[in-house]
């Protein structure tokens, strides 16, 4: 008789909180957009997602899955720590109901509740208490995580994506998968380090087809190779005020002292690195000059400040408002603005509505644009993604109007989504390519969907929860003190610790 393989458990939470947006993340948020419980979770084996990586190496060593549940939100405000705890106890009470040799995680790493600053790190401490130290552990994690000790501390591995935009997700959860795999067949424990430097960077400065972390993934890579260790990088989201917050290296391997000094390396080239994170935009009304003459089109507007991906709600109006009011065509660009998609559906396709276009979450992204639009198309909002983030997933952003507003094209849903797929505009009959200039509500990741058709690109300095110009924001004392061009005191750049954060060290 052939011997069954390990039975490894699968599951996860993914949530990126931010603690600026308003309102309340609740279970809705993670059923509309991911959420499989037990045998559902396999159907991720067919998208290029981390737990996709997960059950791919699983079922090549021909170990037993064990699904649990994975839930996932668009990035939003802080989550409800109720809902969050009934997604907790669905992985537990999965893990709980029979044996398991290992499990794997695929977190975020930056969500927030309104009971924990840390409910990533809460979900990795139950499932150790639940399992037991001889039952080892390896998480995946968004290279924006806040990575705090309680997630890194006791795991065997603790593996972050390398590139931003995220097209490196499912690598990263076979990579996580075969570490585990080999802690089960080896029959010892890996080391893990954790050091956190306490310094903040925004989103916009942290693609990794750029300097600086170009160069930094560059070194970890190599101390992998040369001091067979698992490095990771995360620069953090920095839009949660959280202790958590700030640029993180883990470093996991066979050997400590190996570990150890691959840490101290990495962490030293961090720290040199720092002051090299910097930020250039345009003002709105200089951005949108600039876009309706230059002849390298598209023109990609950058939204960064309204990035649905960093938790803005993506109904942002300052570029639209100053772009129609020179009147400028051309533009495509999309907002989520429930109301006004209900105006449209009333009239139907074809017909002339007047709108108060966007700007409803808040007064953070300008304010309504009155518009005289013609509804061009009606749709259900629903696409797959095809390119090289989280290909396979299916996406809905609900009712959806494709409008043409004085020789702009702007599509406009019930729901924000995230501009990572150029599905987005083609499931809406919007071929990007033809554009005059585009606007993405993103920061970096938006080039896995429009790189490839992309011409000049011009990041604006607009208004918003996701500002890459960090001192705008509302800080606490002890985050504002880590924002550029501060100092932490009494920085301590090599000894692994930072406002009472220790070294998770086994």
């Amino acid at each position: 008789m052939t011997k069954a393989g390990p039975r490894v458990a699968v599951g996860g939470i993914y949530h990126e909180t931010n603690t600026f947006a308003v309102g309340t993340t609740g279970l809705s948020g993670f059923e509309a957009y991911q959420y499989f419980v037990g045998d559902e979770l396999r159907g991720l084996s067919a998208t290029r997602s981390e737990t996709g990586g997960f059950l791919g190496a699983l079922e090549r060593a021909g170990a037993v899955v064990v699904p649990t549940a994975y839930a996932a939100a668009v990035p939003s405000a802080t989550v409800a720590h109720a809902d969050y705890a009934t997604l907790r106890d669905l992985i537990l009470s999965a893990i709980s109901a029979e044996p398991v040799d290992g499990v794997l995680l695929t977190l975020h790493g930056a969500m927030v509740t309104d009971g924990s600053a840390d409910p990533d790190g809460d979900l990795v401490s139950a499932v150790k208490e639940l399992v037991g130290p001889d039952v080892p552990i390896a998480v995946t994690i968004d290279l924006h995580a806040n990575v705090s000790d309680a997630m890194a501390t006791g795991v065997q591995a603790l593996v972050a994506y390398d590139t931003y935009p995220h097209v490196d997700m499912h690598e990263r959860g076979y990579e996580a998968a075969e570490l585990l795999l080999q802690v089960l067949e080896e029959r010892r424990e890996r080391h893990i380090v954790h050091r956190k430097l306490p310094f903040m960077t925004a989103p916009g400065m942290q693609s990794t087809d750029g300097d600086p972390m170009r160069d930094l993934i560059a070194i970890a890579h190599r101390l992998e190779r040369d001091a067979d260790v698992q490095v990771s990088l995360a620069p953090g989201f920095s839009y949660a005020d959280v202790s958590s917050a700030g640029f993180s290296v883990v470093v996991s391997g066979w050997d400590a002292s190996a570990v150890a000094e691959a840490t101290d390396a990495m962490a030293h080239a961090v720290d040199n690195a720092k002051e090299r994170f910097s930020y250039e935009a345009l003002s709105v009304a200089d951005a949108c000059e600039q876009a309706r003459t230059d002849q390298n089109r598209p023109v990609i507007l950058v939204d960064s400040a309204d990035n649905i991906g960093g938790g803005a709600p993506g109904d942002g109006t300052a570029i639209l408002r100053e772009w129609l009011s020179t009147g400028g065509t051309g533009l495509v660009m999309t907002i989520a603005d429930p109301q006004s998609v209900a105006a449209a559906v009333a009239v139907g396709e074809g017909q002339r509505v007047q709108l108060e276009l966007g700007a409803k979450t808040d007064r953070a992204h300008g304010s309504p644009v009155r518009v005289d639009a013609v509804v061009l198309r009606l749709t259900d909002g629903r696409y797959t993604h095809l390119g090289t983030y989280n290909r396979g997933y299916e996406v809905s952003m609900g009712r959806t109007a494709v409008l043409d507003v004085a020789g702009n094209t702007i599509v406009v849903s019930e729901t924000k989504a995230m501009p990572f797929d150029a599905q987005q505009l083609l499931s809406q009959g919007v071929q990007p390519a033809e554009a005059d200039a585009i606007v993405v509500k993103s920061a970096i990741a938006w080039r896995a969907a429009y790189g490839d058709v992309a011409g000049t690109v011009l990041e604006v300095d607009g208004p918003g929860i996701c500002t890459s110009r960090l001192d705008r924001l509302a800080w606490s004392p002890a985050r504002a003190a880590m924002l550029p061009g501060r100092t932490v005191p009494d920085y301590p750049s090599q000894s692994g610790r930072f406002a009472g954060d220790g070294v998770a060290e086994r």
